[in-house]
């Protein structure tokens, strides 16, 4: 099954090439549709190149799929962020770091890049992502989730794993927990601390990127000293998830008052 799969994939089985009309990319795109239908019922994990890295990821995986159809999943923020950045300081940190999407791309400026992420089985990826690109020099992957204390949570781990998120207030959740939901314990960190425990200081760090899942206002809380210092924070927000930390609100109100600008981008 795995040559049929890698065949269909390259047009070659059924005479996919002659019989899809369009351009070339959309017989790409065609192919690779058809070929991850056949992986989410023959396998559970996938591997695979696209845009000059190896990938490792879940079939069933929003991140995983958008890679694998277009080879990318968030490159255009990425582009759009890499004219703001310091160029003298050398330090990324990407929370919320899933299998590596942004922390691979971001590693090609040259700046060292810190991974964070919690759920243990997208951890295992996310360092199998770094270690078969030969990236361990580069990106450094730290398994925790950032809040404004330290401790133990529940993070709830959905079936496609991009959607996981820590426990709310009175037990919320964004999402909604479903009949195949579970939870997982995690260790919860302070980024000041976590990054002093690295030997990283405010002042060398260019970017902040977190995408987790309503817990911004927390994360924005647990290191003042790098807004003070003109560290760029890059955030994707959602308000039910926000609702479920605090409440958006209080995520405008830290805004104010850690941030001189906001750029929006859609």
């Amino acid at each position: 099954m795995h040559k049929l799969i890698r065949w269909i994939e390259r047009g070659s089985q059924l005479g996919l090439r002659s019989l899809l009309p369009g351009p070339q990319e959309a017989r790409v795109l065609a192919r690779r549709q058809i070929a991850l239908f056949f992986l989410r019922h023959f396998r559970k994990e996938m591997t695979f190149r696209r845009n000059g890295f190896t990938w490792t990821g879940s079939p069933f995986c929003l991140v995983s799929e958008s890679i694998f159809l277009s080879g990318h999943y968030q490159d255009a923020f990425i582009e759009l962020l890499l004219k703001y950045l310091n160029a003298e300081r050398t330090v990324i940190v990407n929370i919320g770091a899933h299998i590596g999407d942004v922390a691979l791309p971001f590693s090609r400026t040259g700046k060292r890049v810190v991974a964070i992420e919690p759920n243990p089985k997208t951890f295992a990826r996310l360092q199998k992502n770094v270690r078969q690109n030969n990236l361990d020099e580069r990106i450094e992957c730290l398994q925790f989730a950032i809040s404004d204390k330290e401790g133990l949570a529940q993070l709830v781990v959905y079936p496609d794993a991009a959607n996981s998120e820590l426990l709310g207030e009175e037990s919320r959740v964004g999402y909604g927990f479903g009949a195949q939901s579970m939870q997982v314990q995690v260790k919860t960190v302070r980024l000041d601390g976590l990054l002093k425990s690295r030997g990283i200081t405010p002042d060398q760090v260019a970017l902040v990127w977190s995408d987790t899942q309503g817990l911004e206002a927390q994360v924005i809380e647990s290191a003042p000293d790098l807004w003070r210092n003109g560290t760029l924070l890059w955030v994707e927000i959602w308000p039910r998830g926000l609702d479920c930390h605090g409440g958006a609100d209080h995520f405008v109100e830290l805004c104010k008052r850690h941030f001189r600008s906001v750029l929006r981008a859609d």
